[in-house]
């Protein structure tokens, strides 16, 4: 694999497996948590590291490699919903209801609704400014506390707090907002 200028903790290490190993269960714990399709997960951490790679090119440092895989992977899985939107599976809907079991079916509208709420969501952290987003990840999505955080990304734990306190608002307002347009138009 070709080598990539890292600046971890004031030393710079080589982009190596051993470097791809330790980014990318991260990652792939957070594709998992994004993605529709498990199985689009090796594909999707295989591009954000091939995205990540092709930085090699500028000559510069990434002090934070984690926040910065976490930006690029935000971007890609955005990407691939679009793409999954645009290009739907196609399937015979009647060999399923044939298939499925009676208890376990959802209704269409439980179904219609929590589709909603995932593009809420994701339209409510695509409007985040990136330092909020990149905060927010760590913390939520990671389970890091604003001490590790902070280590990760190098803002100081306050900031990790208060970018995530902004974050978190943020994200309230936006879902209350769209609540509110759903509610009216209905």
């Amino acid at each position: 694999m070709t080598a990539i200028g890292l600046k971890s903790s004031g030393t710079t290490a080589p982009l190596t497996a051993a470097t791809f190993e330790r980014y990318a269960g991260v990652l792939q714990k957070y594709l998992y948590r994004r993605v529709r399709r498990r199985e689009d997960v090796a594909d999707l951490t295989q591009e954000i590291f091939e995205l990540f790679v092709r930085r090699k090119e500028r000559a510069e440092v990434i002090r934070n490699p984690l926040a910065y895989l976490f930006r690029i992977a935000f971007h890609v899985v955005g990407d691939a919903l679009a793409q999954d939107q645009r290009n739907p599976v196609m399937f015979d809907s009647q060999l399923l209801i044939d298939d499925a079991p009676a208890a376990n079916c959802r209704s269409s509208s439980e179904e219609a609704e929590a589709l909603a709420v995932q593009e809420d969501v994701a339209a409510a952290l695509k409007s985040l400014p990136p330092n909020h987003l990149t905060a927010l990840m760590l913390v939520e999505g990671q389970g890091m506390s604003y001490k590790q955080a902070a280590q990760a990304s190098g803002f100081s734990p306050n900031t990790i707090a208060m970018y995530v306190m902004h974050a978190r608002a943020a994200l309230k307002l936006a879902l209350d907002e769209r609540r509110g347009e759903k509610g009216t138009s209905q």
